[in-house]
């Protein structure tokens, strides 16, 4: 009964973590120990009721590289049944917009594995029109119950036109309305039929949020038109990292005695997986250590071009004066030179005249 209770149900929070309820949200937050400054905020969505704990070396990294990391526990089984995972998506935005000001944060990065990488590249699609999500690192995400992006349908040209005009937005032009929203209000549409249409995928396309998806090759209940691999066959600016011969569970730190893993096969072998493990750690490191040096080293780096910049430039402005400075005093004592040439030649031809008179 233990094992149950650890596999499936969160259990003591560990040290320095504290819960919350946020936007009617039960949240807990993990600080960073010993920095007193906080590089970056990064939402942690688990699998599907899988617990926190489960994810524990992924938060201590995180936390390593001075992120406060927001957890979030993934029940699918809460009301409500319909937009179940659309709610969530919208609820995490909402989170974030309470807690920036604490913690001094203007955009956040996005763990999420199983249904809780769907429930990422949702908030992505729907809920971020003011490009906040930096970062989306999704770990095997399933597009099932409902399908959003995987939809066997073919874009249709409004889908088509929304992506094509991507490359504006990412030089800086308007964000287009995501395709699924038919134009309108994302808040109006995940109301209405959960806010779902049975022709239209969702677009990643004109996110400006560096989204990656990674892809194992088991999982009982994973169909194999709804996996990672689909997802970005429908987005190809998102990228996608392989982890063949591993298991959809391969993420979680402990899966206990009654798991999703015994569903979701458990690999060719335990070094494998570990490999994969440390792979993954080492990709969230990256993204949070970019995803935290971003802002401050766009804008100290430009200084830095600016001033460099500056200094050439005035350099260089110097150095074309000190030029005709030279050139001028140089030209003035040439014609001084010829005058007192021509003094001298004419001094000489007066004296002859004497002479010869």
């Amino acid at each position: 009964m233990e094992r149950l209770k650890s596999t499936f149900i969160p259990d003591e929070d560990p040290d320095g973590s504290e819960r919350r309820t946020v936007a009617s949200q039960p949240i807990i937050i993990f600080k960073p120990k010993k920095s007193k400054k906080i590089a970056g905020l990064t939402f942690v969505l688990t699998a599907a009721n899988m617990p926190l704990s489960k994810y524990a070396s992924t938060i201590s990294a995180l936390n390593a590289e001075d992120h406060v990391v927001v957890g979030f526990f993934i029940n699918v089984f809460n009301p409500p049944r319909l937009g179940n995972h659309r709610v969530k998506a919208e609820r995490m935005t909402q989170i974030f917009q309470e807690l920036k000001g604490e913690f001094r944060v203007t955009q956040y990065d996005v763990v999420g594995h199983s249904v809780g990488g769907k429930i990422a590249l949702l908030a992505v699609a729907l809920y971020d029109e003011d490009n906040l999500i930096r970062s989306v690192v999704a770990l095997d995400p399933v597009d099932q119950s409902p399908v959003e992006f995987t939809n066997e349908v073919s874009l249709t040209k409004t889908a088509l036109s929304s992506s094509s005009s991507s490359s504006s937005n990412r030089n800086g032009g308007a964000p287009p309305q995501n395709p699924s929203n038919n134009g309108g209000d994302s808040s109006t549409s995940s109301t209405s039929n959960g806010g779902r249409s049975p022709n239209k995928n969702l677009s990643l396309e004109s996110s400006l949020a560096d989204i990656t998806l990674t892809f194992t090759d088991t999982g009982y209940f994973i169909s194999k038109k709804h996996n990672a691999r689909e997802i970005q066959k429908n987005n190809p600016s998102v990228k996608l990292v392989m982890h063949r011969n591993s298991y959809h569970m391969v993420y979680c730190d402990d899966d206990g005695l009654l798991s999703w893993k015994s569903l979701m096969g458990r690999g060719k072998s335990a070094d494998r997986n570990q490999t994969i493990r440390e792979e993954t750690l080492t990709l969230i490191k990256e993204r949070a250590m970019r995803s935290s040096s971003s802002s401050s080293s766009t804008l100290n780096v430009s200084g830095k071009k600016a001033t460099a910049s500056g200094k050439k430039a005035s350099g260089m402005m110097q150095s074309t004066v000190g030029k005709a400075r030279r050139k001028v005093s140089n030209g003035v004592k040439e014609l001084k030179g010829m005058g007192d040439e021509a003094q001298k030649k004419g001094r000489q031809v007066a004296a002859m005249s004497r002479v010869m008179g």
